[in-house]
């Protein structure tokens, strides 16, 4: 009978470590790090976008775009300007919008924890990006390519000017940036 029930017991166990283990991995996450300057010498919009695209250009997913863009701000052409036309945002739908969008990062230290279905977003080299509008016609594109999969993965990104460098900033508007998949 006691053995019954150990092997009962041994059976469950198995079961339920396959079904945790198997929705623990649908799962993963891709984390942000920056510093977000206070600009002085201007007062910057600091609307930003996050985005995954495939190694061949073709766009993914939208992780984050701040509210301001997400309500029309992508419609002018001067702010953030490669994000809408490479995402189809007018024709997202509103489960996908509202988990996306959220607030404009303020100055300082800046985290952000982006969880990634892998099913949706199977293993394999994507291109990470990060939009920032300044002022006026003036952007920062960051990006770089990560690999998910089932190693870690810690990247610093590159920064181009779009149109050029603004002439009021010093340096880059964010630093440090680092996106890390765990």
């Amino acid at each position: 009978m006691k053995k019954g029930k150990n092997l009962f017991l041994l059976i469950c166990s198995t079961i339920l470590i396959v079904i945790i283990s198997g929705f623990s991995n649908s799962n993963r996450t891709i984390g942000l790090t920056f510093k977000l300057k206070n600009a002085e010498a201007f007062i910057s919009s600091d609307q930003m976008i996050v985005w995954l695209e495939k190694t061949d250009s073709s766009f993914v997913k939208t992780l984050f775009v701040s509210e301001y863009m997400a309500y029309g701000g992508y419609n002018f052409d001067s702010i953030c300007p490669n994000w809408p036309e490479r995402s189809g945002w007018e024709m997202i739908s509103n489960d996908k919008f509202d988990a996306v969008t959220g607030a404009t990062p303020g100055p300082g230290d800046v985290k952000f924890e982006f969880i990634v279905d892998k099913d949706s977003i199977p293993d394999g080299e994507y291109n990470f990006f990060i939009e920032v509008h300044l002022a006026e016609k003036y952007n920062e594109l960051y990006s770089t390519t990560i690999n998910l999969s089932d190693t870690t993965c810690i990247s610093e990104l590159n920064v181009t000017f779009i149109p050029e460098k603004y002439s009021k900033a010093i340096g880059n508007h964010l630093t440090d940036v680092k996106v890390i998949y765990k």
